[in-house]
């Protein structure tokens, strides 16, 4: 194994022979031919010049022309076409020695002709070039030896002398062999180098393309083509800036590529019109010289990369229910209007859909869902083509309004906006009527800032929501005070429990046949320390937006209950306390909890707390209100129904809030008993409705003795108001209860 291991290694120290390239062997054969030619003519007339005959000389070079000539014919191989080559010369190397008469000048020519023939990188031609200087020297030697060499030794022994220029030419073959081994070498690995830059240029991953410094396109790869669609025999010759469609074209189109290793993206068409992005990047192939040769461009087809972009930047800018730009976009469109209108007019409508909530609330998120989409789409179709409508979130909208001519253009806009809601909504079944109420603010030279413009116009929107909704306000500087006022507000009323500002007063309740106080409303009130009293109206609805009426109404639950627990223990009857609850308290989960709680604190007597709760609140979710009402009667605790008449009270919801065990009427209805026969016949019916439930009826806001009268005359029994007295603190309401069986609360 070792002899034909070593065997194998010598071998492949040797040339393989047969490696030149088809084209490169072709142009080679061509030139060692035309010196075969050559020979022809040159030799005939060198022998006319060494005194031969020119038929003889003629005649002895016939076989050097016979063999060049089918060294000529292309239908034969490449072996047997060298061969031919290769006996030409040799012949031509053979007649020279024989016209000079054996010189050894001569016989260089035999070894420029073998080392012309190792050009072929063939073994045939080359062997075979060493066999005939072998048997010419050895065998002509014997046969005419003056014709070979000049001097008497070699004449004497001519195979001697053979073997000494087969030594020379041996020598010189080594070379050659070397030298042929290293050009295999060089060329394999130039091939291997050419084939892996073929294999990454057509193999890569990305389109490439190979540019003139023209920009025009001589070759391209598979990739490119597949990206563009456009096959390579259309590509080359065409100019690179083609593949870019027109509209992206500059001055500086013309000459692209024009820098080497920058990243750009631009588009390129494809071969069905449509358009792609590419992330191109261009390398300068230099000259041997330096010179400047040709482009390398390299493309990645990130259009799938630019469409996500394109989505996501859509989502980042859009409403994903209704398509519409949301705020961000608005801003934006808002902010490039007033750059390019200046100070020209220039509006904002803020849109906000009245009682949205109780859709939610009533038929679900998805119903509501499916409302805004068709609100959406019907302001949009109502619009001029250069506005812009947005949603916020929920059930606000804003409009953009480019020349609007002022206030009174503006309020058109909204009046054509108002009508375009007019018509129901088919939604689940039933017919749905949907207002809204708009506010407009229009640019001024003060105030050119979009974020100003919303918010001025959304202060606008609530003092529409103010003064009764669906209609429209346009923005004043009260508007901006008073929400100023309520943003100080809010953020007083954030610390207000904490610094103990809030203070219980309670209005008695009073047996109109007797003037006996039965109990007492816990009515709160808020003493700031800079503005003084301020009213529940004025920060109640605060705290329900907020969330802060949570807590706030624990603590006046809790506080109301420590008082009442106060008064049962030091009155010889017994007081209950009625206590006001939010809708967003009932909503919460846990509050009955809060309400056992604090029972449990204080130790009241369930049967002495009176919850008094909006029709509003219990209608806007019945089922859990329903829930949570039976929860709380479960712990012996009074319920009660707030301005019973003045919201959606009708028998079969009546129902639905029991088991309620008061019914509270409300003030408007009690100011006409006087004056007005329907309110007279309202409290009548009230009353007669409570008495036919067995419920207990308690007027509220009762000012004057005729109201009282009225009332005793009606069957009304208990009553609360400024007649009998205004909200007191809790030591005003014992002192009230040492004199009220003189009758005096009733006089």
């Amino acid at each position: 194994m070792t002899e034909g291991t070593g065997t194998v290694r010598w071998r492949d120290r040797l040339p393989r022979g047969q490696t030149l390239p088809p084209e490169t062997w072709a142009r080679r054969h061509r030139s060692i031919n035309l010196i075969a030619w050559a020979h022809v003519p040159a030799l005939i007339i060198f022998a006319i010049a060494t005194g031969h005959a020119f038929f003889n000389a003629l005649l002895d070079v016939t076989p050097i022309a016979v063999f060049a000539a089918l060294g000529g014919r292309r239908e034969l191989s490449r072996r047997y076409r060298a061969a031919a080559v290769t006996l030409s010369l040799l012949t031509s190397s053979a007649m020279l020695v024989y016209f000079w008469d054996g010189k050894i000048e001569a016989h260089f020519h035999f070894f420029v002709m073998v080392a012309l023939l190792a050009t072929y990188e063939e073994w045939f031609p080359y062997v075979l070039a060493f066999l005939y200087v072998l048997l010419h020297h050895g065998t002509m030697g014997v046969l005419q030896s003056v014709s070979v060499y000049d001097h008497s030794d070699a004449q004497a022994h001519p195979w001697k002398w053979a073997a000494v220029h087969a030594i020379f030419l041996g020598s010189l073959g080594i070379v050659n062999i070397v030298s042929w081994r290293m050009n295999e070498d060089a060329r394999e690995e130039s091939r291997d180098s050419d084939q892996r830059f073929r294999s990454a240029f057509e193999d890569a991953p990305i389109g490439m393309a190979i540019v003139g410094l023209d920009g025009k396109i001589q070759r391209v790869n598979g990739r490119l083509c597949s990206d563009t669609g456009i096959s390579q025999d259309e590509l080359l010759g065409r100019r690179l800036d083609s593949l870019t469609p027109k509209e992206d074209r500059d001055e500086h189109s013309a000459g692209w590529p024009a820098e080497a290793g920058v990243e750009i993206e631009r588009r390129f068409m494809r071969a069905d019109g449509s358009i792609g992005w590419g992330l191109w990047q261009h390398s300068l192939v230099h000259d041997r010289d330096g010179e400047p040769a040709y482009w390398v461009c390299h493309v990645l087809d990130i259009s799938a990369r630019k469409g996500v972009e394109r989505q996501l930047d859509y989502q980042a800018h859009h409403d994903p229910l209704t398509g519409l730009p949301n705020r961000t976009l608005f801003l934006q469109r808002l902010r490039e209007l007033i750059a390019k209108s200046g100070q020209d007019d220039v509006a904002v409508l803020f849109v906000d859909l009245d009682n949205f909530k109780l859709i939610n609330d009533s038929l679900g998120h998805g119903a509501g869902d499916r409302l805004l989409e068709v609100v959406a789409e019907r302001l949009r179709r109502v619009l001029r083509p250069g506005d812009l409508i947005a949603r916020f979130g929920g059930d606000e909208f804003a409009v953009m309004i480019g020349g609007a001519g002022g206030e009174k253009a503006a309020r058109r806009v909204a009046d054509r906006l108002a009508g375009a809601l007019r018509a129901p909504v088919e939604l689940d079944g039933g017919q749905r009527f949907v207002t809204a109420s708009f506010g407009v603010r229009s640019i001024s030279a003060n105030t050119a800032d979009p974020e100003e413009l919303l918010r001025d116009a959304d202060a606008a929107m609530y003092r529409a929501k103010e003064l009764g909704k669906a209609r429209c306000e346009v923005f004043d500087m009260s508007m901006r005070e008073r929400a100023v006022e309520r943003l100080d507000l809010e953020g007083s009323l954030r610390h207000a429990l904490d610094r103990g500002e809030l203070k219980m007063l309670y209005q008695p309740q009073v047996e109109l046949s007797t003037g006996r106080i039965t109990g007492a409303e816990a009515l709160i009130r808020w003493y700031h320390p800079e503005r003084g009293l301020i009213v529940p109206p004025a920060f109640i609805p605060i705290a329900e937006q907020t969330g802060l009426i949570v807590p706030i109404g624990a603590w006046v639950l809790e506080e109301s209950c420590r008082q009442a627990a106060k008064w049962a223990n030091m009155a010889d009857r017994e007081l209950s306390v009625s206590v006001n609850v939010s809708p967003r308290q009932l909503a919460a989960g846990d509050f009955p909890a809060i309400v056992e709680n604090a029972l449990d604190a204080t130790g009241l007597d369930p049967r002495l707390l009176c919850l008094e709760i909006t029709e509003s609140a219990v209608l806007a979710d019945p089922e859990a209100a329903t829930f949570a009402l039976e929860r709380l009667k479960s712990l012996g605790v009074r319920l009660a129904i707030d301005d019973f008449g003045i919201g959606y009270s009708s028998l079969a919801q009546l129902k639905a809030l029991l088991p309620v065990d008061t019914i509270k009427i409300d003030k408007s209805f009690v100011d006409g008993l006087n004056n007005n026969s329907e309110d007279t016949a309202i409290v009548d019916a009230v009353l007669r409705l409570a008495a036919g439930l067995n419920l207990s009826a308690v007027a509220e806001g009762v000012e004057t003795s005729e109201q009282v009268e009225a009332l005793i005359a009606l069957g009304c029994q208990l009553s609360q108001g400024f007649h009998f007295a205004r909200p007191q603190p809790p030591e005003e309401l014992e002192r009230l209860l040492t004199i009220d069986t003189f009758g005096e609360l009733a006089a």
